[in-house]
C-alpha cells in the first residue's frame, strides 16, 4: 500500500513539472486542420464495455486549467434461462484528471492525462452451470494514465489504464437441476490493473477558435 501511495505522488509531481514546462514552450497548431477547441463538457462511452454487452456512459467537466471531473456509470441485465446464461452488472466510477502537454493547450480534454479514481460495482455472472456473484458493492480506486487524441473537430478517442486496489466479497455457485448450490465465499483484495478503457469522447459546450 505504501508503494502505491508513493507511486501516486510521483505521478502527480511529474504531471505538475511537465505542465509547467509545456506553458513555457510554444503551442503547437493543429496542422491537420482540426479546430482549436476549449470545451467544458464531454460525453463518452467505453467501447471495451460496449463490446462486453455492458452499456455505459460518462460525463466529463473541465472546471479549471485542464483539470477535469469525470463520472460514468454502467448497467447490464441480460438473461437467457434456456442456456443458463446471466449477465448482470452495474456500477460507477468518479475520477479527477489533469491534462498536460502541448496538445492540451490547444484543445481541452486532449493529450496526456493522469488522475485519481474511485469505483464501485456489483455483479452476478453465470455461464453454463457455474456462476459468481457479488450482491454487495465492491469498492476500489487507484491512479490512471491515459492519452486522448482527436479524430475530428468534435470527437476524440481516449486510451486509459488504471492501477490500484479492488476489494469486496463474492460467492461462487453451481446450478443443480432447479436450484443453486453455494460453493465458496471469497473476500477479495486485489492490487493491480483495475481499469481499462478505449473511449469515444464527444466534445460539446465549447468555444472554438481557428
Amino acid at each position: 500500500m505504501k508503494r502505491l501511495i508513493t507511486y501516486i505522488c510521483v505521478c502527480f509531481l511529474s504531471c505538475a513539472a511537465l505542465s509547467a514546462q509545456g506553458k513555457k514552450t510554444a503551442r503547437l497548431s493543429f496542422a491537420d486542420g482540426f479546430e482549436q477547441k476549449h470545451s467544458y463538457v464531454a460525453i463518452s462511452t467505453n467501447a471495451l464495455y460496449d463490446a462486453l454487452l455492458v452499456p455505459n456512459m460518462g460525463l466529463e467537466f473541465n472546471f479549471y486549467n485542464n483539470w477535469t471531473l469525470h463520472v460514468n456509470g454502467m448497467w447490464a441485465w441480460w438473461t437467457m434461462q434456456d442456456i443458463h446464461w446471466y449477465w448482470r452488472i452495474y456500477g460507477g466510477e468518479a475520477s479527477v484528471k489533469k491534462y498536460f502537454g502541448r496538445q492540451s493547450q490547444n484543445r481541452s480534454m486532449t493529450g496526456h492525462h493522469v488522475g485519481l479514481y474511485g469505483q464501485a460495482l456489483s455483479y452476478d455472472l453465470e455461464a453454463g452451470h457455474f456462476g459468481r456473484m457479488a450482491p454487495d458493492l465492491s469498492y476500489g480506486g487507484g491512479v490512471e494514465y491515459g492519452y486522448s487524441f482527436p479524430v475530428s473537430n468534435e470527437l476524440n478517442i481516449d486510451f486509459s489504464l488504471g492501477i490500484g486496489y479492488l476489494g469486496g466479497r463474492f460467492y461462487d455457485y453451481v446450478e443443480n437441476e432447479d436450484h443453486y448450490i453455494w460453493r465458496t465465499t471469497v473476500n477479495q483484495a486485489w492490487y493491480g490493473p483495475t481499469k481499462a478503457s478505449i473511449s469515444l469522447v464527444w466534445l460539446i459546450s465549447s468555444n472554438k477558435t481557428r
